[in-house]
């Protein structure tokens, strides 16, 4: 496993765009799919309220997408979204890679908590966030679902 976040570009746009959490998905196209929003949704929201998107690559292949910045309505700094195309999961990328994700916006912002937030009843998304110490808030995001809100809290 070689992971790296990387930017998107006109070169993988696409790709990013394309690639699906659920197979089910790949014959729709919508905003949200069962557990994230689309990838187009989530550029979209980087462009106008600047947050980082990145393409997650093993190696040479595309395998997830995630976008993260500081929200300025919750003022935090969030994880917005973490994907994983639906060919890749349950293959022990979910904890590399939310890992690197961190790794990545602790370095850049130099923040001491990082927000996320996840739909009540994707458990193995939780399950990830909790095995890297991220702890239920006991708030609740309004969105296109009700969403758990978690918070983890780093080391100075």
């Amino acid at each position: 496993m070689n992971l790296t976040l990387s930017e998107v570009t006109e070169e993988n746009f696409w790709d990013v765009i394309n690639l699906k959490s659920d197979k089910n998905q790949e014959e729709r196209i919508q905003i949200f799919e069962r557990w994230v929003g689309s990838n187009a949704f989530f550029l979209g929201a980087c462009q106008v309220y600047d947050f980082i998107p990145r393409a997650i690559y093993d190696n040479q292949t595309l395998i997830g997408f995630t976008s993260y910045g500081y929200r300025k309505e919750h003022k935090r700094y969030e994880l917005i979204s973490i994907m994983l195309g639906h060919q890749y999961q349950g293959k022990g990328y979910g904890t590399p890679i939310l890992k690197a994700v961190v790794d990545e916006m602790s370095e850049l912002y130099k923040c001491k908590e990082i927000y996320l937030s996840v739909i009540h009843d994707n458990e193995s998304a939780k399950r990830i966030y909790e095995k890297i110490g991220f702890k239920a808030t006991g708030e609740i995001e309004k969105g296109h679902h009700d969403e758990l809100v978690y918070c983890l809290k780093l080391a100075e």
